[in-house]
């Protein structure tokens, strides 16, 4: 019975002194990283909250990123569509020009070739990319040329849009339809069309010059106010996006600071713990040497 007696002690003290040595190095790791809960087990309620937190930071993050990536893609569309308004300002100035009886066959020939060039420029702005290496006005054919050299359309009138916040999505884009096609309906009415009939008509005029210069002002008028309205419409996303971006940003905030109260140390009652666990456990230590020194131990077998 002594020999039993005697095992159960040593056995009791061996564990007493292991676990004041887990107590010790969960402390330790709580300073060392200073997080309070470090498994599930430490608090069931603390735990469980602090995963939804962190999955709701996760999807605000996802937000900004959002946010991010379509403000940058809406201000290239922001000034390629003011770069294709200067065009028309242009086209539209080139046409009063010709529209003058004091210009010969010649003249108007020079300015025909304006006109050719700033189609050119026109294509080629139609046929922007983004910083992804994406065409801005297919729709969602993002990697086919909108435009082809003709100016046909080859896109379709998707409207890609990004989720900025829990109750906003904003759209990240225009078709070019909508934006060089006055009448999506009617090709032959658009950008690259009149541009085409007014250097057609400049270099062969017909009996109706002037009622198709008087035509061809109109339909530029157009053009022009169609791109100031998609343009506008531009201005407003951004807008809306630089205003839930704010609204995100003080949620993050937030939702940081509640998970700062959830879940860190409270360093100065962690240390009064560590030197707590640390008394304890050299008690325990001392108390099993003082044990093993028995004389008892040298019967155990």
């Amino acid at each position: 019975m002594l020999r039993i007696a005697t095992s159960l002690i040593y056995q009791q003290s061996s564990k007493a002194i292991n676990d004041r040595q887990v107590a010790l190095a969960k402390v330790q790791q709580q300073l060392a990283t200073g997080n309070r809960i470090l498994d599930h087990a430490d608090d069931p309620v603390g735990s469980a909250r602090l995963l939804g937190l962190n999955e709701e930071l996760g999807r605000y993050n996802q937000y900004q990123r959002n946010i991010d990536l379509a403000s940058g893609r809406l201000n290239v569309e922001d000034s390629t569509l003011g770069d294709a308004g200067d065009l028309l300002q242009q086209a539209r100035e080139l046409t009063l020009q010709a529209n003058n009886d004091t210009l010969n066959t010649e003249d108007r020939g020079f300015i025909a070739m304006e006109i050719r060039q700033l189609h050119s420029q026109m294509l080629n702005l139609a046929n922007t990319r983004d910083g992804d290496g994406e065409y801005l006005f297919a729709g969602f054919k993002s990697h086919t040329q909108p435009f082809d050299a003709s100016g046909n359309y080859q896109g379709d009138q998707g409207q890609r849009s990004i989720q900025a916040g829990s109750y906003l999505d904003v759209p990240v884009g225009d078709s070019g339809q909508k934006v060089f096609e006055t009448d999506p309906s009617d090709p032959t009415k658009g950008v690259f069309a009149t541009l085409d009939t007014l250097a057609d008509e400049l270099e062969s005029p017909s009996a109706n010059f002037h009622n198709v210069m008087a035509d061809t002002l109109t339909r530029l008028d157009q053009h022009f106010d169609n791109l100031n309205a998609v343009r506008t419409e531009v201005g407003a996303r951004l807008k809306a996006l630089d205003d839930q971006q704010n609204t995100n940003s003080d949620f993050v905030v937030h939702l940081r600071e509640t998970i700062s109260d959830v879940g860190d140390l409270d360093y100065p009652e962690a240390a009064t713990r560590l030197s707590y666990a640390t008394f304890v456990l050299q008690a325990a230590q001392q108390s099993f040497v003082s044990i093993q020194k028995l004389s008892l131990f040298n019967y155990m077998g």
